[in-house]
């Protein structure tokens, strides 16, 4: 499972935005509050995704991070409901980058989340 670090202003929001949106929970005692407060989470249960997003909470570096973020490569979010997914993470406030992809058994779509982090949707049927 690889982890990604993305920089937010507010932990408590992020926590909530990424538990909303894609159902990462908090990994059980991954919570610090020194020097700088952070979060580490992941999929869980049924959700198994081998995602986790430490999130740092750093205003400063939530503004940079943003500048830089094209440059890091897409977070993969697989999934067997596609087009549910496809549709519910519109109403979350992500940006999709283009439409679905679509060639034979394949379908995926690049997107950004609210907090700038670029994900990329795989249908796993």
């Amino acid at each position: 499972m690889s982890q990604h670090t993305v920089f937010v202003e507010n932990l408590a929001d992020a926590t909530s935005y990424y538990q909303s949106v894609f159902g990462l929970q908090p990994k059980v005692g991954s919570e610090s509050s020194e020097p700088t407060p952070s979060l580490s989470l992941s999929a869980s249960g049924a959700n198994k995704q081998g995602v986790s997003l430490l999130l740092v909470e750093d205003a400063l570096a939530a503004m940079e991070a943003t500048k830089v973020s094209h440059s890091m490569s897409a977070i993969e979010w697989h999934s067997a409901q596609f087009w549910e997914d496809y549709h519910a993470f519109s109403g979350f406030g992500v940006v999709f980058e283009s439409l679905p992809n679509e060639q034979a058994q394949h379908k995926q779509v690049t997107f950004m989340d609210a907090y700038g982090v670029h994900w990329q949707l795989i249908a796993t049927e």
